[in-house]
């Protein structure tokens, strides 16, 4: 399988929709460390090959980063900072709003693997310019849950790729996959 943009697929917390993703060929599974603990971790991805695991550093208190074998994280742009002991790379998460005050990613340049932006969005050619600027320095996912443009609109912009979220299952095994079917069965190359 094969997509037109690299995916980011966030806030995965079943196997289910971990499967679903790695399947389609997304890029990047993220895990929040608040609702997915280093064994169900470690359950989960035992099951899968493909993308790169990403531990999404919602909530603190923080684990320890032995705690997850891992070397890609994600953190919010206030957090940057607090994440120095993490080895490894950091995706950043933002509001194009923040990118005039982004000054600590350019001291921390080494360490990003992309910015991820979501959040508030102006529909306005700000907007636009903004992601425009902040592509030429670092690779930029946009959050395809949180903006008003659309998922053509959004491709041709000059961006690395899209962020996408996982849901909660019904219970164990029973899971509709609309709301990630919608996005990942448009970016699908023959």
């Amino acid at each position: 399988m094969s997509l037109v943009t690299k995916v980011k697929a966030a806030n995965i917390t079943n196997l289910s929709d971990a499967r679903y993703c790695a399947g389609m060929g997304v890029d990047w599974i993220g895990f929040p460390v608040s609702e997915i603990n280093p064994i169900r971790f470690t359950e989960i991805t035992g099951w899968l090959s493909g993308p790169q695991w990403v531990i999404e550093l919602d909530k603190q208190p923080w684990p320890a980063p032995a705690e997850y074998p891992i070397t890609l994280w994600q953190c919010s742009l206030q957090d940057l900072e607090l994440t120095q002991q993490f080895p490894g790379k950091m995706m950043v998460a933002m509001d194009v709003q923040q990118w005039e005050h982004a000054e600590i990613l350019h001291a921390n340049r080494h360490r990003i693997e992309a910015i991820v932006i979501s959040g508030y969005f102006n529909n306005t050619d700000v907007d636009r310019n903004t992601i425009a600027a902040i592509s030429k320095l670092f690779p930029v996912l946009i959050d395809v849950s949180t903006t008003p443009y659309t998922l053509s609109e959004i491709l041709s912009w000059n961006i690395t790729g899209i962020n996408v979220h996982g849901t909660s299952e019904q219970r164990p095994g029973l899971k509709d996959y609309a709301q990630l079917a919608d996005v990942l069965e448009k970016l699908e190359t023959e």
